[in-house]
């Protein structure tokens, strides 16, 4: 099994906090996560079961290409004051300490995403809600092999 999977570390940075909805953005009161969490579900992916808010995964390249996805949804409409977007997911663990969390790279496509881009070098990251976790804190992503393309 270990020749099938790749794990990668990367440090928890902070992120534009509008998936959680800390942002104060009036758009997004309850988060964009929470907005989303239907319309994935009505196509056939339930995230009900992650923490409404994404980790913010900065790796310690200069780019991350997704290069599989479990999921591809395209032209999700998601809310009234946003223009509809494509959405890729991989399933992923996230490894804290002895803990294999479940969670997604959940990744809106750059082509239609209008604000809030991310780093090159950054993922975000569904996952349930997992304790005591801190900005700066190293930890390690574990994908399927060749899931993702790291490029120094």
């Amino acid at each position: 099994m270990s020749s099938q999977i790749e794990m990668f570390n990367f440090i928890v940075v902070k992120g534009h906090q509008v998936a959680s909805g800390k942002a104060g953005d009036a758009r997004f009161p309850d988060g964009t996560i929470k907005a989303q969490v239907d319309k994935f579900k009505a196509l056939g992916l339930s995230i009900e079961a992650f923490y409404p808010a994404t980790i913010n995964a900065k790796f310690f390249v200069k780019c991350i290409t997704l290069n599989q996805h479990d999921y591809l949804f395209k032209q999700v409409k998601w809310h009234t004051d946003m223009p509809a977007e494509n959405f890729k997911f991989l399933r992923c663990f996230i490894l804290k300490g002895s803990n294999e969390i479940p969670a997604f790279i959940y990744q809106p496509q750059i082509e239609t995403k209008t604000e809030h881009f991310q780093p090159a070098n950054q993922l975000e990251l569904l996952a349930p809600y997992i304790e005591d976790i801190h900005y700066g804190e190293l930890l390690t992503l574990k994908v399927k092999k060749h899931a993702i393309i790291l490029s120094k």
